[in-house]
Protein backbone atom coordinates (compact mmCIF):
# COMPACT_ATOMS: atom_id res chain seq x y z
CA UNK A 1 0.00 0.00 0.00
CA UNK A 2 2.90 2.32 0.50
CA UNK A 3 4.54 1.60 -2.62
CA UNK A 4 1.31 2.37 -4.36
CA UNK A 5 0.64 5.69 -2.54
CA UNK A 6 4.01 6.97 -3.26
CA UNK A 7 3.30 5.82 -6.84
CA UNK A 8 -0.06 7.94 -6.71
CA UNK A 9 1.66 11.06 -5.65
CA UNK A 10 4.22 10.73 -7.72
CA UNK A 11 2.09 10.65 -10.63
CA UNK A 12 0.57 13.79 -9.34
CA UNK A 13 3.65 15.96 -8.69
CA UNK A 14 5.21 17.70 -11.42
CA UNK A 15 9.53 16.47 -11.24
CA UNK A 16 11.96 18.15 -11.14
CA UNK A 17 14.49 15.33 -12.95
CA UNK A 18 16.73 15.20 -16.08
CA UNK A 19 15.48 15.78 -19.39
CA UNK A 20 16.15 12.63 -21.90
CA UNK A 21 14.79 12.01 -24.88
CA UNK A 22 16.18 10.09 -28.18
CA UNK A 23 14.64 10.38 -31.83
CA UNK A 24 12.84 8.08 -33.02
CA UNK A 25 15.33 5.99 -35.98
CA UNK A 26 14.62 6.43 -39.43
CA UNK A 27 15.15 2.43 -40.43
CA UNK A 28 15.80 2.14 -44.23
CA UNK A 29 15.90 -1.07 -46.23
CA UNK A 30 18.50 0.38 -48.89
CA UNK A 31 16.08 1.63 -51.14
CA UNK A 32 17.22 3.18 -54.26
CA UNK A 33 17.45 7.03 -53.85
CA UNK A 34 16.79 8.50 -56.94
CA UNK A 35 12.95 7.62 -56.40
CA UNK A 36 13.09 10.49 -53.44
CA UNK A 37 11.89 13.79 -54.40
CA UNK A 38 14.19 16.98 -54.29
CA UNK A 39 11.09 19.44 -54.10
CA UNK A 40 11.74 20.54 -49.73
CA UNK A 41 8.17 21.91 -49.75
CA UNK A 42 6.66 18.80 -51.59
CA UNK A 43 8.45 16.58 -48.82
CA UNK A 44 6.82 18.25 -45.75
CA UNK A 45 3.64 18.16 -47.92
CA UNK A 46 4.02 14.51 -48.29
CA UNK A 47 5.38 13.76 -44.86
CA UNK A 48 2.57 15.72 -43.05
CA UNK A 49 -0.05 13.12 -43.76
CA UNK A 50 2.12 9.95 -43.25
CA UNK A 51 2.18 8.34 -39.34
CA UNK A 52 4.90 9.76 -37.39
CA UNK A 53 6.07 8.75 -34.00
CA UNK A 54 4.24 11.70 -31.32
CA UNK A 55 4.98 8.96 -28.81
CA UNK A 56 8.32 7.33 -27.40
CA UNK A 57 8.86 4.26 -25.17
CA UNK A 58 9.65 5.01 -21.94
CA UNK A 59 13.04 4.09 -21.59
CA UNK A 60 13.93 6.88 -24.45
CA UNK A 61 12.03 9.68 -23.57
CA UNK A 62 11.51 11.68 -20.39
CA UNK A 63 8.16 12.77 -21.30
CA UNK A 64 5.28 11.80 -19.31
CA UNK A 65 1.79 10.69 -20.09
CA UNK A 66 -0.90 12.67 -19.24
CA UNK A 67 -2.44 11.96 -16.15
CA UNK A 68 -6.30 12.91 -14.33
CA UNK A 69 -4.68 16.33 -12.65
CA UNK A 70 -2.94 17.29 -16.29
CA UNK A 71 -6.51 16.51 -17.94
CA UNK A 72 -7.45 19.01 -15.35
CA UNK A 73 -5.11 21.32 -15.44
CA UNK A 74 -5.86 21.29 -19.31
CA UNK A 75 -9.42 21.88 -18.85
CA UNK A 76 -8.68 25.01 -17.20
CA UNK A 77 -7.55 26.65 -19.58
CA UNK A 78 -9.93 26.22 -22.50
CA UNK A 79 -12.44 28.86 -23.69
CA UNK A 80 -15.92 26.72 -21.81
CA UNK A 81 -14.31 27.47 -18.67
CA UNK A 82 -12.99 30.96 -19.19
CA UNK A 83 -16.83 31.45 -20.17
CA UNK A 84 -18.23 29.65 -16.95
CA UNK A 85 -16.20 31.62 -14.60
CA UNK A 86 -17.27 34.63 -16.53
CA UNK A 87 -21.28 33.64 -16.23
CA UNK A 88 -20.61 32.87 -12.37
CA UNK A 89 -19.21 36.81 -12.00
CA UNK A 90 -21.90 37.78 -13.73
CA UNK A 91 -24.60 36.31 -11.53
CA UNK A 92 -22.89 37.29 -8.32
CA UNK A 93 -23.44 40.68 -9.51
CA UNK A 94 -26.77 40.54 -10.68
CA UNK A 95 -27.15 38.87 -7.29
CA UNK A 96 -25.62 42.66 -5.43
CA UNK A 97 -28.18 44.31 -7.19
CA UNK A 98 -31.20 42.71 -6.67
CA UNK A 99 -30.34 41.66 -2.81
CA UNK A 100 -27.79 44.74 -2.52
CA UNK A 101 -24.47 44.90 -2.07
CA UNK A 102 -24.26 43.73 1.98
CA UNK A 103 -20.87 42.76 3.56
CA UNK A 104 -21.78 39.20 3.75
CA UNK A 105 -22.10 39.81 -0.36
CA UNK A 106 -19.05 40.68 -0.50
CA UNK A 107 -17.42 38.67 1.67
CA UNK A 108 -18.61 35.86 0.14
CA UNK A 109 -17.42 36.70 -2.91
CA UNK A 110 -13.89 37.78 -2.11
CA UNK A 111 -13.27 33.96 -0.18
CA UNK A 112 -14.76 32.21 -3.57
CA UNK A 113 -12.40 34.39 -5.44
CA UNK A 114 -9.84 33.74 -3.16
CA UNK A 115 -10.08 30.10 -3.41
CA UNK A 116 -10.64 29.93 -7.28
CA UNK A 117 -7.00 32.18 -7.91
CA UNK A 118 -5.30 29.16 -5.29
CA UNK A 119 -6.71 27.05 -7.53
CA UNK A 120 -5.84 28.18 -10.65
CA UNK A 121 -2.15 29.18 -8.78
CA UNK A 122 -1.62 25.36 -7.94
CA UNK A 123 -2.39 24.68 -11.69
CA UNK A 124 -0.26 27.33 -13.26
CA UNK A 125 2.70 25.87 -11.25
CA UNK A 126 1.97 22.67 -12.63
CA UNK A 127 1.23 23.55 -15.97
CA UNK A 128 4.46 25.68 -15.79
CA UNK A 129 6.43 22.42 -15.00
CA UNK A 130 4.92 20.01 -17.19
CA UNK A 131 4.92 22.58 -20.02
CA UNK A 132 8.69 23.36 -19.71
CA UNK A 133 9.76 19.56 -19.39
CA UNK A 134 7.52 18.51 -22.36
CA UNK A 135 9.58 21.37 -24.72
CA UNK A 136 12.72 20.49 -23.47
CA UNK A 137 12.30 17.25 -23.64
CA UNK A 138 11.36 17.57 -27.31
CA UNK A 139 14.29 19.56 -27.88
CA UNK A 140 16.31 16.76 -26.63
CA UNK A 141 15.09 14.70 -29.39
CA UNK A 142 15.91 17.35 -31.91
CA UNK A 143 19.52 17.14 -30.59
CA UNK A 144 19.60 13.27 -30.76
CA UNK A 145 18.68 13.82 -34.10
CA UNK A 146 21.08 16.22 -35.03
CA UNK A 147 23.96 14.55 -33.82
CA UNK A 148 22.93 11.20 -36.23
CA UNK A 149 22.94 13.61 -39.20
CA UNK A 150 26.23 15.28 -38.36
CA UNK A 151 27.67 11.68 -37.41
CA UNK A 152 26.20 10.59 -41.23
CA UNK A 153 27.24 14.08 -43.04
CA UNK A 154 30.56 13.10 -41.70
CA UNK A 155 30.41 10.14 -43.61
CA UNK A 156 29.97 11.76 -46.89
CA UNK A 157 33.92 13.57 -48.21
CA UNK A 158 31.91 15.74 -50.80
CA UNK A 159 29.86 17.36 -48.43
CA UNK A 160 32.44 20.18 -47.57
CA UNK A 161 33.38 20.99 -51.14
CA UNK A 162 29.65 21.64 -52.46
CA UNK A 163 29.42 25.13 -53.86
CA UNK A 164 26.33 25.33 -51.95
CA UNK A 165 27.89 29.00 -50.48
CA UNK A 166 27.52 30.61 -54.23
CA UNK A 167 23.95 28.99 -54.67
CA UNK A 168 21.16 31.56 -54.83
CA UNK A 169 19.02 31.15 -51.57
CA UNK A 170 16.55 28.56 -51.98
CA UNK A 171 12.97 29.60 -52.04
CA UNK A 172 12.01 28.13 -48.85
CA UNK A 173 8.20 28.36 -48.39
CA UNK A 174 5.33 26.22 -46.06
CA UNK A 175 1.92 25.32 -48.38
CA UNK A 176 3.25 28.43 -50.62
CA UNK A 177 3.62 30.90 -47.85
CA UNK A 178 7.32 32.66 -47.34
CA UNK A 179 9.24 31.58 -44.49
CA UNK A 180 10.45 35.24 -43.98
CA UNK A 181 7.35 36.59 -43.72
CA UNK A 182 6.07 37.59 -40.46
CA UNK A 183 6.63 35.29 -37.46
CA UNK A 184 3.57 35.36 -36.46
CA UNK A 185 1.75 34.14 -39.02
CA UNK A 186 4.59 31.48 -39.71
CA UNK A 187 3.17 29.52 -36.01
CA UNK A 188 -0.30 29.49 -37.70
CA UNK A 189 1.23 28.01 -41.13
CA UNK A 190 2.42 24.66 -39.03
CA UNK A 191 -1.04 24.41 -37.00
CA UNK A 192 -4.42 22.45 -38.45
CA UNK A 193 -6.98 24.66 -39.78
CA UNK A 194 -8.84 26.39 -37.10
CA UNK A 195 -12.47 26.79 -36.23
CA UNK A 196 -14.23 30.32 -36.95
CA UNK A 197 -14.61 30.28 -32.96
CA UNK A 198 -11.12 29.13 -32.67
CA UNK A 199 -9.56 32.01 -34.83
CA UNK A 200 -11.57 34.68 -32.72
CA UNK A 201 -11.12 33.37 -29.80
CA UNK A 202 -7.30 33.12 -30.32
CA UNK A 203 -7.21 36.90 -31.88
CA UNK A 204 -9.01 37.66 -28.38
CA UNK A 205 -6.54 36.60 -26.29
CA UNK A 206 -3.56 38.32 -27.89
CA UNK A 207 -5.64 41.25 -27.87
CA UNK A 208 -6.55 41.33 -24.57
CA UNK A 209 -3.06 40.13 -23.73
CA UNK A 210 -1.55 42.87 -25.06
CA UNK A 211 -3.90 45.15 -23.54
CA UNK A 212 -3.39 43.74 -19.59
CA UNK A 213 0.04 43.53 -19.86
CA UNK A 214 0.95 46.91 -20.65
CA UNK A 215 2.43 49.13 -18.82
CA UNK A 216 -0.40 51.79 -19.12
CA UNK A 217 -2.94 48.89 -17.36
CA UNK A 218 -0.30 48.98 -14.48
CA UNK A 219 -0.27 52.41 -14.27
CA UNK A 220 -4.27 52.50 -13.96
CA UNK A 221 -4.16 49.56 -11.60
CA UNK A 222 -1.54 51.44 -9.49
CA UNK A 223 -3.59 55.33 -9.74
CA UNK A 224 -6.87 52.89 -8.97
CA UNK A 225 -5.51 51.78 -5.16
CA UNK A 226 -4.07 55.63 -4.83
CA UNK A 227 -7.67 56.52 -5.13
CA UNK A 228 -8.81 54.09 -2.67
CA UNK A 229 -6.33 55.47 -0.13
CA UNK A 230 -7.36 58.98 -0.58
CA UNK A 231 -11.02 57.64 0.35
CA UNK A 232 -9.68 56.43 3.68
CA UNK A 233 -10.02 59.07 5.32
CA UNK A 234 -13.65 59.84 4.78
CA UNK A 235 -14.40 56.00 5.52
CA UNK A 236 -12.32 56.16 8.58
CA UNK A 237 -10.03 53.33 7.50
CA UNK A 238 -12.53 50.74 8.56
CA UNK A 239 -13.19 47.43 7.63
CA UNK A 240 -15.96 48.86 4.80
CA UNK A 241 -12.91 50.65 3.16
CA UNK A 242 -10.85 47.55 3.29
CA UNK A 243 -14.20 45.41 1.77
CA UNK A 244 -14.43 47.48 -1.15
CA UNK A 245 -11.25 47.24 -2.48
CA UNK A 246 -10.63 43.55 -1.62
CA UNK A 247 -14.09 43.41 -3.69
CA UNK A 248 -12.53 44.81 -6.68
CA UNK A 249 -9.20 43.27 -6.43
CA UNK A 250 -11.26 40.17 -6.47
CA UNK A 251 -13.36 40.51 -9.60
CA UNK A 252 -9.66 41.38 -10.94
CA UNK A 253 -8.41 38.54 -9.75
CA UNK A 254 -10.58 36.22 -11.14
CA UNK A 255 -10.41 37.47 -14.34
CA UNK A 256 -7.03 37.76 -14.80
CA UNK A 257 -6.21 34.40 -13.33
CA UNK A 258 -8.53 32.60 -15.24
CA UNK A 259 -7.32 34.34 -19.05
CA UNK A 260 -3.49 33.46 -17.85
CA UNK A 261 -4.65 30.38 -17.62
CA UNK A 262 -6.06 29.85 -21.21
CA UNK A 263 -3.49 32.28 -22.54
CA UNK A 264 -0.61 29.74 -20.93
CA UNK A 265 -2.35 26.82 -22.50
CA UNK A 266 -3.01 28.12 -25.92
CA UNK A 267 0.91 29.29 -26.13
CA UNK A 268 1.98 25.72 -24.66
CA UNK A 269 -0.22 24.15 -27.55
CA UNK A 270 1.05 26.07 -30.50
CA UNK A 271 4.94 25.91 -29.85
CA UNK A 272 3.78 22.20 -29.07
CA UNK A 273 2.52 21.79 -32.48
CA UNK A 274 5.56 23.79 -34.21
CA UNK A 275 7.81 21.54 -32.72
CA UNK A 276 6.27 18.46 -33.75
CA UNK A 277 6.48 19.91 -37.35
CA UNK A 278 9.64 20.61 -37.31
CA UNK A 279 10.44 17.15 -35.97
CA UNK A 280 8.66 15.87 -39.17
CA UNK A 281 11.22 17.70 -40.98
CA UNK A 282 13.98 16.57 -39.04
CA UNK A 283 12.61 12.82 -39.79
CA UNK A 284 12.80 13.24 -43.78
CA UNK A 285 16.36 14.76 -43.03
CA UNK A 286 17.47 12.17 -41.20
CA UNK A 287 15.98 9.39 -43.80
CA UNK A 288 16.61 10.61 -46.62
CA UNK A 289 20.56 10.35 -44.63
CA UNK A 290 20.34 7.06 -43.91
CA UNK A 291 18.69 5.86 -47.21
CA UNK A 292 22.03 7.13 -48.84
CA UNK A 293 24.47 5.71 -46.81
CA UNK A 294 22.19 2.99 -45.75
CA UNK A 295 22.91 3.17 -41.82
CA UNK A 296 20.82 1.93 -39.25
CA UNK A 297 22.64 2.91 -36.58
CA UNK A 298 19.94 4.05 -33.53
CA UNK A 299 19.73 7.79 -32.71
CA UNK A 300 21.71 8.61 -29.25
CA UNK A 301 19.87 9.60 -26.11
CA UNK A 302 20.47 13.47 -25.05
CA UNK A 303 20.07 14.52 -21.65
CA UNK A 304 19.69 17.67 -20.33
CA UNK A 305 20.82 17.86 -16.40
CA UNK A 306 18.61 19.72 -13.97
CA UNK A 307 19.83 23.43 -13.70
CA UNK A 308 22.31 23.89 -10.35
CA UNK A 309 20.13 26.22 -7.34
CA UNK A 310 21.08 27.99 -4.65
CA UNK A 311 19.04 27.29 -1.07
CA UNK A 312 16.85 29.71 -2.00
CA UNK A 313 16.26 29.08 -5.11
CA UNK A 314 15.84 24.91 -4.34
CA UNK A 315 13.15 25.89 -1.64
CA UNK A 316 11.19 28.02 -4.34
CA UNK A 317 11.30 24.90 -6.27
CA UNK A 318 10.12 22.58 -3.69
CA UNK A 319 7.03 24.78 -2.81
CA UNK A 320 6.31 25.38 -6.36
CA UNK A 321 6.26 21.26 -7.04
CA UNK A 322 4.30 20.86 -3.65
CA UNK A 323 1.91 23.25 -4.38
CA UNK A 324 1.72 22.42 -7.92
CA UNK A 325 0.85 18.61 -7.09
CA UNK A 326 -0.35 16.20 -4.99
CA UNK A 327 0.94 17.47 -1.65
CA UNK A 328 -1.05 21.34 -2.34
CA UNK A 329 -4.37 18.96 -2.55
CA UNK A 330 -3.68 17.38 0.56
CA UNK A 331 -2.98 20.37 2.31
CA UNK A 332 -5.82 22.25 0.72
CA UNK A 333 -8.38 19.19 1.44
CA UNK A 334 -7.07 19.08 5.34
CA UNK A 335 -7.71 22.95 6.30
CA UNK A 336 -11.20 22.75 4.45
CA UNK A 337 -12.20 19.80 6.86
CA UNK A 338 -10.54 22.05 9.91
CA UNK A 339 -12.57 24.96 8.48
CA UNK A 340 -15.40 23.40 8.52
CA UNK A 341 -14.96 22.11 11.95
CA UNK A 342 -14.62 25.13 14.01
CA UNK A 343 -17.50 26.73 11.89
CA UNK A 344 -20.33 25.97 14.47
CA UNK A 345 -18.08 27.02 17.34
CA UNK A 346 -18.03 30.50 15.23
CA UNK A 347 -21.75 30.21 14.59
CA UNK A 348 -21.30 30.21 10.70
CA UNK A 349 -20.18 34.07 10.85
CA UNK A 350 -18.41 36.17 8.92
CA UNK A 351 -15.47 35.90 10.94
CA UNK A 352 -15.96 32.34 10.07
CA UNK A 353 -15.97 32.25 6.32
CA UNK A 354 -13.01 34.96 6.09
CA UNK A 355 -10.71 32.35 7.55
CA UNK A 356 -10.82 30.57 4.23
CA UNK A 357 -9.76 33.58 2.16
CA UNK A 358 -6.93 34.16 4.47
CA UNK A 359 -5.57 30.98 4.34
CA UNK A 360 -6.25 31.08 0.62
CA UNK A 361 -5.02 34.23 -0.10
CA UNK A 362 -1.55 34.36 1.69
CA UNK A 363 -0.79 31.36 0.31
CA UNK A 364 -1.87 32.39 -3.24
CA UNK A 365 0.63 35.23 -2.43
CA UNK A 366 3.55 33.20 -2.04
CA UNK A 367 2.50 31.40 -5.37
CA UNK A 368 2.71 34.25 -6.78
CA UNK A 369 5.80 35.11 -6.65
CA UNK A 370 7.03 31.28 -6.93
CA UNK A 371 5.22 31.38 -10.44
CA UNK A 372 6.47 34.60 -11.63
CA UNK A 373 10.29 33.51 -10.61
CA UNK A 374 9.62 29.85 -11.74
CA UNK A 375 8.48 31.18 -14.89
CA UNK A 376 11.60 33.21 -15.20
CA UNK A 377 14.27 30.62 -14.44
CA UNK A 378 12.06 28.57 -17.15
CA UNK A 379 12.22 31.27 -20.20
CA UNK A 380 16.03 31.34 -19.10
CA UNK A 381 16.57 27.63 -19.39
CA UNK A 382 14.55 27.29 -22.76
CA UNK A 383 16.58 30.03 -24.90
CA UNK A 384 19.21 28.49 -24.06
CA UNK A 385 17.84 25.16 -25.03
CA UNK A 386 17.04 27.01 -28.08
CA UNK A 387 20.44 28.28 -28.62
CA UNK A 388 22.30 24.81 -28.39
CA UNK A 389 19.94 23.96 -30.90
CA UNK A 390 20.66 26.47 -33.30
CA UNK A 391 24.37 26.11 -32.64
CA UNK A 392 23.85 22.67 -33.14
CA UNK A 393 22.07 23.17 -36.82
CA UNK A 394 24.95 25.89 -37.84
CA UNK A 395 27.37 23.39 -37.38
CA UNK A 396 25.30 20.74 -40.08
CA UNK A 397 24.96 23.56 -42.24
CA UNK A 398 28.73 24.68 -42.27
CA UNK A 399 29.41 21.32 -43.33
CA UNK A 400 26.76 21.58 -46.24
CA UNK A 401 28.62 24.18 -46.86
CA UNK A 402 25.38 26.30 -46.66
CA UNK A 403 25.15 30.11 -45.10
CA UNK A 404 23.15 29.95 -41.91
CA UNK A 405 20.72 32.28 -41.71
CA UNK A 406 20.25 35.07 -39.04
CA UNK A 407 16.95 35.39 -36.61
CA UNK A 408 16.12 38.93 -37.15
CA UNK A 409 16.51 41.09 -33.79
CA UNK A 410 13.40 43.00 -32.60
CA UNK A 411 13.41 45.61 -30.26
CA UNK A 412 11.36 46.29 -26.82
CA UNK A 413 9.11 49.48 -26.93
CA UNK A 414 9.88 51.67 -23.33
CA UNK A 415 6.69 50.72 -21.84
CA UNK A 416 7.66 46.61 -22.59
CA UNK A 417 11.42 47.09 -21.34
CA UNK A 418 9.96 48.79 -18.06
CA UNK A 419 7.18 45.96 -17.58
CA UNK A 420 10.40 43.67 -18.07
CA UNK A 421 12.24 44.86 -15.81
CA UNK A 422 9.53 45.23 -13.16
CA UNK A 423 8.48 41.68 -13.69
CA UNK A 424 12.67 40.62 -13.06
CA UNK A 425 12.31 42.06 -9.79
CA UNK A 426 9.06 40.62 -9.07
CA UNK A 427 10.87 37.08 -10.17
CA UNK A 428 13.98 38.07 -7.70
CA UNK A 429 14.35 35.29 -5.22
CA UNK A 430 14.96 37.66 -2.35
CA UNK A 431 11.65 39.29 -3.49
CA UNK A 432 9.97 35.70 -2.94
CA UNK A 433 11.72 35.79 0.85
CA UNK A 434 10.44 39.19 1.43
CA UNK A 435 6.92 37.71 0.47
CA UNK A 436 6.92 34.83 2.74
CA UNK A 437 8.26 37.49 5.79
CA UNK A 438 5.71 39.35 4.80
CA UNK A 439 3.11 36.60 5.35
CA UNK A 440 4.27 35.47 8.51
CA UNK A 441 3.96 39.20 9.67
CA UNK A 442 0.76 39.09 8.84
CA UNK A 443 -0.20 35.92 10.68
CA UNK A 444 1.20 37.41 13.71
CA UNK A 445 -0.63 40.68 13.27
CA UNK A 446 -3.69 38.63 12.70
CA UNK A 447 -3.23 36.30 15.99
CA UNK A 448 -2.41 39.37 18.24
CA UNK A 449 -6.06 40.92 17.00
CA UNK A 450 -7.67 37.39 17.78
CA UNK A 451 -8.57 36.83 14.57
CA UNK A 452 -10.95 39.76 14.04
CA UNK A 453 -12.71 40.89 11.35
CA UNK A 454 -10.35 43.79 11.26
CA UNK A 455 -7.47 41.06 11.67
CA UNK A 456 -8.16 38.93 8.64
CA UNK A 457 -8.97 42.10 6.58
CA UNK A 458 -5.35 43.35 7.54
CA UNK A 459 -3.90 40.02 5.94
CA UNK A 460 -6.61 40.02 2.75
CA UNK A 461 -6.11 43.87 1.45
CA UNK A 462 -1.89 44.22 0.46
CA UNK A 463 -1.86 40.47 -0.18
CA UNK A 464 -4.64 40.35 -3.10
CA UNK A 465 -3.40 44.06 -3.86
CA UNK A 466 -0.11 42.70 -4.95
CA UNK A 467 -1.13 39.40 -6.24
CA UNK A 468 -3.52 41.22 -8.70
CA UNK A 469 -0.57 43.69 -9.65
CA UNK A 470 1.61 40.11 -10.20
CA UNK A 471 -0.92 38.64 -12.02
CA UNK A 472 -0.74 40.98 -14.80
CA UNK A 473 2.58 41.00 -14.54
CA UNK A 474 2.95 37.37 -15.56
CA UNK A 475 0.99 38.42 -18.27
CA UNK A 476 3.29 40.81 -19.87
CA UNK A 477 6.29 38.36 -19.06
CA UNK A 478 3.98 36.00 -21.35
CA UNK A 479 4.08 38.05 -24.26
CA UNK A 480 7.62 39.10 -24.36
CA UNK A 481 7.85 34.94 -23.79
CA UNK A 482 5.35 34.70 -27.23
CA UNK A 483 7.70 36.88 -29.29
CA UNK A 484 11.05 35.12 -28.09
CA UNK A 485 9.67 31.56 -28.64
CA UNK A 486 8.03 32.60 -32.10
CA UNK A 487 11.77 34.16 -33.22
CA UNK A 488 13.17 30.87 -31.65
CA UNK A 489 10.71 28.68 -33.78
CA UNK A 490 11.53 30.84 -37.31
CA UNK A 491 15.08 30.14 -37.07
CA UNK A 492 14.14 26.47 -36.15
CA UNK A 493 12.03 26.13 -39.36
CA UNK A 494 14.22 27.97 -41.19
CA UNK A 495 17.47 26.06 -40.68
CA UNK A 496 15.52 22.70 -40.69
CA UNK A 497 13.76 23.97 -44.39
CA UNK A 498 17.05 24.77 -45.55
CA UNK A 499 18.53 21.41 -43.98
CA UNK A 500 16.30 19.59 -45.63
CA UNK A 501 16.67 21.15 -49.66
CA UNK A 502 20.30 20.72 -49.48
CA UNK A 503 20.30 17.42 -48.86
CA UNK A 504 18.33 16.65 -51.14
CA UNK A 505 20.86 18.13 -53.69
CA UNK A 506 23.18 16.18 -52.06
CA UNK A 507 21.34 13.04 -52.50
CA UNK A 508 21.24 14.07 -56.23
CA UNK A 509 24.24 15.74 -57.31
CA UNK A 510 26.98 14.03 -55.38
CA UNK A 511 26.29 10.30 -54.59
CA UNK A 512 29.05 8.55 -53.44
Amino acid sequence: MVSWWKSFVVSLTPSRDPIYAAAPTQNVQGSSSSSLKSSASSIVDEKRDQDYPRSLPSDLTSKHKANVFDKITRAAGTPTFFFIMLSLVTLWALAGIIYGPSDTWQIIFQNASSVQVYIESMLLLRQQATASRAIKTTLAEVQSRNKSCERLLRQIPDCAFMETHSAPQKDLSVEGKSIDDETARNLSMVAATPTRFQRIWSKSCRGMSVVLGSIYTFIIYWIGIGVWIALGPSLMFGNEWQLYINTATAVALTFTSVFLQSLEQQQEDTLETCLEFALKIDADIEYHLRDLLEDNKPNPIVSIPVPSSNRVEGSIERFGLAFGGALGGMITLIFLVGWIAVGPLLQFNDNWILILGTFTGLIGFVMSFTLRNLFTRAEKEAEYEFRAIADSDEKLLNMLNVPVPKNPKFELSLSARIGVATGEICANQWTWVAAVFTVFALLLTATLMQWSETGQLLCNTPTMIIEGFLLLVLIQASNASVQARSADFNGVLKRRLLLNSYVHTLSYENQI
